[in-house]
């Protein structure tokens, strides 16, 4: 690579994060309209109602939110140590911001229905962009593709087991689901507890 291309990289790099940034903060924003009452329940029942029956989509909500917030710190960290990208690399973050924008919808969705279907919906979308998060490093930590080669093979690998806790959780949820559970995504309540796991196990 020549110095130019390596500037024109990094450039791209730069644009990616602050594309990637904008999406984030717009999606982790929309998720707020899942908790708007219907005119017509505003109308018909009274206020103490109409705030208990948005707990369901409220705690959704809240999944929602700090499961996105997981993916913007997972996103952040891994751009602390990629020095470039390349086109197989916009790619992928491409298609993890289109399953990004999904999750205001997934997790309206989930709110607004009960059935074991509308949680697979959810828990499919969150499997899908997790797994990307995952080939996202994988990908770039290859052979030290586009991170530093003294970057140690430890931290690589912790940085793989942690883009593995949300896809897993979401596969257990999915299973959870197929078996009638209504309630599966309480399986995220997990995520802290596997994060901080995983982090003891490899020392950081």
């Amino acid at each position: 690579m020549n110095p130019t291309d390596e500037i024109d990289m990094h450039l791209e790099k730069n644009r990616l994060e602050a594309l990637t940034d904008g999406i984030f903060a717009f999606a982790m924003t929309l998720l707020v309209a899942s908790l708007i009452l219907p005119r017509s329940a505003i109308i018909t029942v009274s206020s103490p109602e109409a705030f208990f029956s948005l707990v369901p989509d409220f705690y959704h909500y809240i999944i929602g939110f700090f499961v996105l917030s997981a993916f913007w710190i997972a996103h952040h960290m891994q751009f602390r140590y990629v020095r470039f990208i390349d086109r197989n690399f916009l790619t992928l973050s491409i298609i993890g911001l289109f399953f990004v924008t999904l999750v205001p919808f997934s997790t309206s969705f989930v709110g607004d229905f009960t059935d074991p279907f509308s949680s697979i919906v959810f828990e499919t979308n969150l499997l899908i962009l997790g797994l990307i998060f995952f080939f996202q490093w994988l990908y770039a930590t290859h052979n030290h593709r586009l991170v530093p080669p003294e970057h140690s093979g430890k931290r690589i690998r912790y940085g793989l087991a942690r883009s593995l806790i949300i896809p897993a959780i979401s596969l257990l949820g999915i299973l959870f689901s197929l078996a009638g559970f209504s309630s599966s995504t309480m399986v995220y309540m997990l995520s802290p507890l596997a994060s901080y796991g995983v982090r003891k196990y490899f020392g950081f």
